[in-house]
């Protein structure tokens, strides 16, 4: 195939894959509802004008590329295998042995389009020209010890927020969707609100924030939870009913906290307002975990503070987890360090 046979082929094959007649076995555990609203959006972004746009990257594209996928947002791999497959590469997905059904059905709508993709639950790959793998720090490390001679996209551990000044129903409801959506799986699940407007707006923007989950999760209801995550969720929920700051008793629920209470890490169901004075005490809050910092949602007009805190994605509320290509990730746009320059 040339490009543009390629291409459409790789549109022709994610229409299929939003077209699957039981999105729920593809979730990995979420809802019918959740798992089809996420497959939807997954592929309504990659559309044939971003692909072209963000497939067309100089140097030679890998003639066997690995993608890793790892559980919790069960749509990751599928901008990577389009990316790879419309600039030209066989590509072998590896989809976690415990949760396999989207992998296989990428594959499956692929190759019936002509496109050379296979998915293997197997633990070793088989030799690769570059890499694409998503897991935690660990699983990195040891994917790029594995993998010495490929060219190399490795994304582990990160985390996002959001930091906004409004106190609106409408923001309430974007940043609901925000924490929800994948039942708070992943790396773009907001772990905090910073809210640098008044402290009157940030105790109202709570407030419809804790209307706004309930209202969200009636329609995206979420699967079934975790039981590890039970005593994490009594230590987090406890120490806020015990400052009189929790909105609900069980999830979703939200608290206006103090930042001296914030925490870096996502808990699915739970999404805590810290309310913050100015830049100053954001940078100073943030500055420990900027290795880490993913994407930030916010309203401000001026995100230039924001940028310099060195984010990877600044969007609006409501797009956390929807993000679009082309983008840069890691620092460089998607394809170009698995492509080989030739000199």
């Amino acid at each position: 195939m040339d490009r543009q046979q390629r291409l459409d082929a790789v549109v022709a094959a994610i229409h299929s894959l939003a077209a699957h007649p039981r999105a729920q076995t593809l979730g990995d555990g979420l809802s019918a509802p959740m798992a089809q609203a996420c497959l939807e959006s997954s592929c309504a972004r990659l559309d044939r004008a971003s692909l072209d746009l963000a497939s067309d990257v100089p140097g030679r594209p890998p003639t066997v590329a690995g993608v890793v996928a790892a559980r919790g947002v069960f749509t990751a791999p599928l901008e990577w295998v389009a990316l790879l497959a419309a600039a030209g590469s066989q590509v072998v997905l590896k989809a976690p042995a415990a949760a396999p059904h989207f992998g296989e059905a990428i594959a499956a709508c692929f190759t019936a389009h002509g496109l050379e993709v296979r998915c293997t639950t197997a633990r070793e790959l088989p030799p690769v020209d570059a890499l694409v793998a998503m897991g935690n720090d660990q699983t990195i490390a040891a994917l790029a010890q594995r993998h010495p001679r490929a060219r190399l996209s490795l994304h582990g551990h990160r985390f996002s927020l959001a930091v906004v000044a409004g106190a609106g129903a409408e923001l309430a409801h974007q940043l609901a969707l925000d924490a929800l959506l994948y039942d708070g799986r992943g790396c773009f699940t907001p772990v905090a609100v910073l809210h640098t407007g008044p402290l009157d707006d940030a105790e109202r923007l709570t407030t419809r924030l804790a209307e706004q989950l309930l209202a969200v999760s009636r329609r995206l209801p979420a699967g079934a939870r975790d039981p590890l995550l039970g005593p994490e969720w009594r230590r987090r929920t406890g120490l806020a009913r015990a400052l009189g700051a929790l909105r609900h008793d069980s999830p979703p629920a939200t608290a206006l906290l103090d930042p001296a209470h914030f925490e870096a890490a996502a808990l699915p169901g739970f999404l805590p307002v810290h309310s913050v004075r100015d830049p100053a005490e954001i940078d100073a809050l943030l500055t420990p975990w900027r290795p880490w910092l993913a994407a930030c949602a916010t309203d401000h007009r001026d995100p230039s503070a924001l940028q310099r805190l060195g984010f990877e994605r600044l969007c609006r509320p409501g797009a956390l987890q929807e993000p679009t290509i082309p983008r840069r990730h890691g620092g460089r746009e998607m394809l170009r360090p698995l492509m080989l320059l030739e000199l």
